[in-house]
């Protein structure tokens, strides 16, 4: 089987499926040409193509959707494998050459304070087969999109060991580190671990907070701040090399979400054997064993996130163990060769079902609306 990945957001992770992809099957993976920095991460078996693709408010966008139509058709793929939006993408889904698609979901519905997505829906209706990353968003697109039901697969999120590339040996973990990295919005319920803080530092008088990552307006959060002093600010967008040491030098990492699909920073502390708190919202139960790899804890809940981090700085071998058996999770269930053989029968499904008759999905689509 040939298989065509195409993404326009998440190249770290697509880069990780198609070098596990390509040990099974023939991979052609196409990414925009700014993801440079990244191509010495591509294997020399799988054929990278590169786009050009303009700010998204260009129209010009539809230049580069024709393009990427006429690559697809010139090099017949059994299959094609779409792994984020792009609303000009899935303006023009109805105009898809007539190969097999598969489109992966990574959130059914809008975030709190995230924009809405123009076009999102046509992703997966244009779509052969759909992958989402947990069952609550399975639910979801059953639920709310009333998709089919044996058209939706569930697959994790591989581990996220990219950023291990930039691992130095030297870094070690620090005490009582506990990390926020990722998107700063609204519903990555960070408020409430600024709230914890002073219920840990009560406790672990030297505990410091370092929040890494952007999104809204930082000065809100600078407000809630009780003890300034017990936090450390990266607000800006974390490098690579950069966003490897944080996750070194971290004791805990903490998601203390209010709601969410699945997590890629969950994922990326597994790669670093690192034990997370969790709000049990979304996926995140899914992947994270109370217990076993952290705790879960219910959001909103600045007592319960405190305690929860407060009982993991204060064990170490608890602490060690966690993070081990995170590991250990990681490189079974949730590793890319994993992850690559179920997507490799996704695309199999894809290809038995799809339905030349239909002018990018036509057929699909009154299926699925039945």
């Amino acid at each position: 089987m040939h298989a065509v990945l195409i993404d326009f957001v998440f190249f770290a992770y697509t880069i990780q499926l198609a070098n596990a992809l390509s040990e099974l099957c023939e991979v052609t993976l196409m990414l925009p040409d700014k993801t440079l920095a990244y191509h010495t991460m591509v294997k020399e078996q799988v054929h990278l193509r590169l786009f050009h693709m303009p700010r998204l408010r260009y129209p010009t966008n539809l230049l580069m959707v024709r393009a990427l139509f006429k690559t697809i058709t010139e090099i017949k793929p059994q299959v094609v494998h779409q792994l984020a939006w792009n609303p000009w993408m899935n303006l023009a889904l109805p105009l898809f050459p007539d190969v097999p698609m598969v489109a992966t979901i990574h959130d059914a519905r809008r975030h709190p304070g995230d924009r809405a997505i123009p076009f999102h829906s046509w992703q997966w209706r244009w779509a052969d087969q759909v992958i989402v990353h947990a069952e609550a968003v399975q639910r979801q697109m059953l639920e709310e999109h009333q998709v089919a039901e044996g058209k939706i697969h569930v697959i994790p999120l591989g581990l996220h060991d990219f950023y291990k590339a930039w691992s130095n040996e030297e870094v070690l973990e620090r005490d009582n580190i506990i990390l926020f990295f990722g998107r700063i919005w609204e519903y990555k319920g960070l408020q409430y671990l600024i709230e914890a803080e002073p219920l840990i530092t009560s406790q672990v008088p030297d505990a410091r907070i370092v929040i890494a990552g952007e999104g809204e307006s930082f000065e809100k959060y600078e407000r809630m701040m009780v003890n300034k002093d017990h936090f450390t600010v990266y607000n800006y967008r974390i490098p690579d090399k950069m966003v490897s040491r944080l996750f070194q030098e971290a004791s805990v990492v903490a998601l203390p979400y209010i709601e969410a699909s699945q997590s890629g920073v969950l994922a990326i502390a597994y790669a670093f054997g690192k034990p997370v708190v969790a709000t049990a919202v979304g996926g995140i139960p899914e992947v994270l064993d109370h217990g076993r790899t952290g705790y879960l804890v219910s959001p909103r809940d600045p007592r319960g996130l405190a305690e929860a981090i407060v009982t993991l700085l204060q064990n170490q071998n608890l602490r060690k163990e966690m993070g081990r058996k995170a590991l250990e999770r990681a490189e079974s269930e949730l590793s890319w060769q994993s992850v690559a053989r179920k997507t490799l029968g996704v695309y199999q499904r894809a290809l038995a079902t799809h339905s030349s008759s239909r002018p990018g999905g036509v057929t699909q689509i009154a299926q699925s609306r039945k």
